[in-house]
């Protein structure tokens, strides 16, 4: 009765086998279990970098964008500037020929005063002196009148030259913006990648 088999071995064997047997698969689902863990942070660690390259391309296009609308202002304003120096030059130029015609107007009136005084016989030249006189300030006036239209041109080219320096300073802000984003945009693209080279 009290006999051991060999029955009774076998049992007592089948009885210690399922340990380790419990242990392997234990430590089996938790290998399994890190690495679904680490694929499922390398997944969305790509899916980041893969977002934030978009990112970067869309934040490239818009500051190349940017940079041609700013040549295109400065463009502008450079014209403008030229436009503005020939209409001062013309503004000079007109104000000689009114210095000449003014000059020319004191001389007449001088001439004028030296005919009073000779009489009579200089009534002719006295008249063609005043003609003269007349004719001279109508130049004069028409002087006046082209200087202060050009006066005016140049005032709104002022005006034209002030509004684009707003858009080139509005367009100078918008490219400190988008370099900005690309900053943090690489800053993160390189916070990204760190994790992955460290896993390879």
């Amino acid at each position: 009765m009290n006999s051991i088999t060999m029955e009774d071995t076998r049992l007592a064997a089948h009885k210690k086998t399922p340990v380790s047997t419990v242990i392997i698969t234990i430590l089996a689902i938790a290998l399994i279990g890190v690495a679904a863990v680490s694929w499922s942070k390398l997944q969305s660690s790509n899916k980041q970098i893969a977002a934030t390259q978009a990112q970067l391309d869309q934040n490239k296009t818009e500051l190349n964008t940017l940079q041609a609308q700013l040549t295109e202002a400065k463009s502008g304003a450079a014209a403008l500037q030229k436009q503005v120096t020939e209409s001062q030059d013309g503004i000079a130029q007109l104000k000689k020929q009114l210095d000449e015609a003014q000059s020319g107007l004191a001389t007449a009136q001088k001439d004028l005063a030296d005919a009073r005084t000779s009489g009579s016989a200089l009534q002719t030249q006295l008249e063609e002196t005043r003609n003269s006189s007349s004719q001279i300030q109508s130049q004069a006036t028409d002087a006046k009148a082209t200087s202060d239209r050009l006066q005016k041109e140049l005032a709104d080219a002022k005006t034209s030259a002030v509004s684009l320096q707003k858009e080139l300073d509005a367009a100078k802000s918008q490219t400190t913006d988008l370099q900005a984003k690309y900053d943090r945009a690489q800053a993160d693209l390189a916070a990204a990648q760190k994790p992955t080279k460290g896993k390879k």
